[in-house]
């Protein structure tokens, strides 16, 4: 999975959140804003080049000193980062 892909396509806006991910930000009360912050500088934690539902990858980024995990997949055609 490419890093620089990732944060490129949250700079362009390009992402989508699966309804898991979506709860998940809201329980944990993560802020839009807060997860594009720490996606724009994330690194990668673990990748899962061959994950039966398709390549994925866990990232870690940093809103202000609070880490942020993501479990998320580059879609294509659109180009689109899928937030899992």
């Amino acid at each position: 999975m490419d890093i620089e892909a990732i944060r490129e396509l949250v700079l362009q806006n390009k992402y989508e959140f699966s309804i898991h991910a979506e709860r998940e930000r809201e329980r944990d009360m993560i802020s839009i804003q807060e997860l594009e912050e720490a996606l724009r500088t994330c690194e990668m934690v673990e990748d899962y080049p061959d994950d039966p539902r398709g390549a994925s990858c866990l990232v870690v980024g940093f809103c202000d000193k609070r880490p942020i995990h993501v479990v998320c997949a580059i879609k294509v055609d659109p180009d689109e980062l899928l937030l899992i």
